[in-house]
Order: C-alpha cells, then structure tokens, then sequence
C-alpha cells in the first residue's frame, strides 16, 4: 500500500501512573499491519513519587511492574525496532508524554515519530474501554482508525 504523508502506520497504547514529575509508563502496547507487541515497564522513579491508588484502576500492581518489567532502555529499543522510522499514534497527550518521558529516563531517541490521533486529524466514534490490555488497546485504535483516514483526506 502506497504511505500517504500522515497516515497512520502504527498505534501505541500505555498504561501509566501519575507521579510529580508527570504520567510514568507501566505497560506499553504497540500495534503496526500483522503484529503487535507489549511490555511491562520496570518502574524507573521511587515509589513514593508514584500514585499507588491508581493501581486498581490500572490492574497492575507497582511490586508486578517491578517484578516482572523490563528496564527502560530495553523497553525503548524494543519500540525502536518495532516501529523503525513509522508515524505513531496515541489516543491522548499524556500518553505521549509518558512515553518521552520513558525515553529520556532512558538517555534514548526515539526513532519513531509520535503524535495522538487528534494531531493527525484521525478521529474515533468511541474510545476502546479501559479495561483492555494496552496491546488490544493500540491493535483496536489502529484498526479502527484505519477507515477515518480517507475523510481526513478529503
């Protein structure tokens, strides 16, 4: 398929806490044509900086995250292989936000280019439920966004 400038080539769902310097990913899901992928991500900042009441709404807890995560920096490579140059979008700004956030913890470029769907003028009719995973999550948001692109073309 011919890539037209500001299509969507990729979709990234996170999953994040709030602390005091901003959202902080726990668990990323990615999404491109035929595969997807997510990660955990090993908590980078204390404990006592994060949200811990957010842990019920989010299904997973700061001790599974720091358990069974991955550091950031191979979290960040994993995403850079992953989307190897592809636009990407996100649903919201806090997501993009945690997800730079998540790169400079690591001292990493991204080598993606990230924006929320808003910015690419992609519109949704209805938000993917809270309650899925972040992969299902970014594989739902790429696949529903795909149809809305031909009306942002015209």
């Amino acid at each position: 398929m011919k890539q037209i400038p500001g299509m969507l080539e990729g979709a990234m769902a996170v999953r994040f806490y709030q602390s005091v310097q901003g959202p902080v990913p726990i668990e990323v899901g990615a999404a491109v044509p035929g595969r997807s992928m997510s990660a955990i991500v090993k908590p980078t900042v204390s404990p006592i900086t994060l949200d811990a009441a957010c842990e019920e709404d989010l299904g997973l807890s700061l001790l599974e995250a720091e358990a069974t995560g991955l550091v950031a920096e191979k979290v960040c490579d994993q995403l850079n292989v992953f989307y190897a140059g592809r636009r990407v979008n996100c649903s919201c700004a806090a997501e993009v936000e945690a997800i730079i956030a998540l790169f400079q913890a690591a001292g990493m470029e991204l080598e993606f280019s990230l924006s929320t769907l808003d910015a690419a003028a992609l519109y949704l009719p209805d938000a993917p439920p809270l309650d899925q995973y972040p992969e299902s999550v970014a594989r739902d948001l790429f696949v529903l966004a795909r149809p809305f692109e031909m009306w942002r073309l015209r």
